[in-house]
């Protein structure tokens, strides 16, 4: 799928009506399809370790910009439906008149809806004619550790990017796993978007806004951190004490240096990882 068709936004002050955000909340919504005693498959969505880093100097700024990808590692699909009234909204000053909540449709084995978690907003984007939804990752540029905790202090601005999701590239190798995992999600709609077992949703590098702002950075080491779901938007797992909601953190650690008139990067470690969640050839 050509990602020049994809695009992200940052989110800000959000105002949608009181009615549309009670759809949420309505008798019932957490149940769609009625009672049910079948297990709930919960997606586990995991980050890729940020990969393409490197520098662009536009109108004497200059920015890191660097590529990202959602995996989804089952064992449920991460499915999100719109719903409920159409309002107008708000987002980073910009005034967009179409959009919705979000909900998050977990299924059983045979695809059932058997339990439903609120999953933020959802936006219509005119410019880019498809639906995004909010709140999806957040960026940030850190020194002397990845987190704050790990003694690390933030020096360029991160911010929440809101995307679309569509199954992309397949983790898997061989036809046969292919088959067992097929493609489910296609379309950046309001009414349905998602990813399925084994499926992931790249943004590449030169994608506007997967980049952050460097100006004037001192050589040294740095650390790009991404946060997959900073609003916990989805449910991975029963409770958020579970594994699946604790490994949607990652950081690579790079080097920046002057030595000539541009800046350069060149990445020098990153954060534990195992199997695609290092880097993967998905195929699509």
């Amino acid at each position: 799928m050509a990602r020049t068709i994809r695009r992200l936004v940052p989110i800000a002050v959000l105002s949608i009506s009181a009615a549309a955000v009670a759809y949420a909340n309505a008798p019932g919504s957490a149940a769609l399809g009625g009672p049910s005693t079948a297990s709930p498959l919960y997606p586990n969505v995991i980050e890729e370790l940020p990969d393409h880093l490197q520098i662009q100097n536009d109108h004497q700024r200059e920015w890191l910009r660097f590529s990202t990808t959602h995996i989804n590692l089952g064992p449920g699909n991460l499915q999100i439906r719109g719903g409920g009234q159409v309002a107008s909204c708000d987002i980073d000053g910009v005034h967009y008149e179409q959009c919705t909540v979000a909900t998050q449709e977990i299924l059983d084995s045979t695809g059932t809806i058997v339990e439903t978690h609120p999953a933020g907003v959802a936006f219509f984007h005119p410019e880019h004619n498809h639906w995004h939804q909010s709140a999806v990752a957040a960026f940030k540029i850190m020194r002397g550790g990845p987190t704050p905790a790990q003694g690390g202090t933030e020096v360029a601005a991160g911010f929440k990017t809101t995307f679309c999701f569509v199954d992309v590239e397949f983790t898997g190798l061989t036809g046969s796993a292919k088959k067992a995992m097929p493609r489910t999600y296609f379309e950046c709609n309001g009414d349905l978007q998602g990813l399925a077992v084994g499926w992931a949703d790249e943004y590449h590098q030169s994608t506007p806004l997967q980049e952050l702002d460097i100006t004037g950075l001192a050589p040294g080491d740095y650390y790009l951190t991404e946060l997959a779901d900073p609003e916990q938007h989805w449910k991975e797992a029963a409770t958020t004490k579970a594994p699946a909601e604790n490994d949607n953190f990652v950081w690579v650690k790079f080097r920046l240096t002057r030595d000539s008139s541009n800046a350069k990067v060149i990445v020098i470690d990153h954060s534990p990882c195992t199997g695609v969640q290092c880097g993967f050839g998905g195929n699509a």
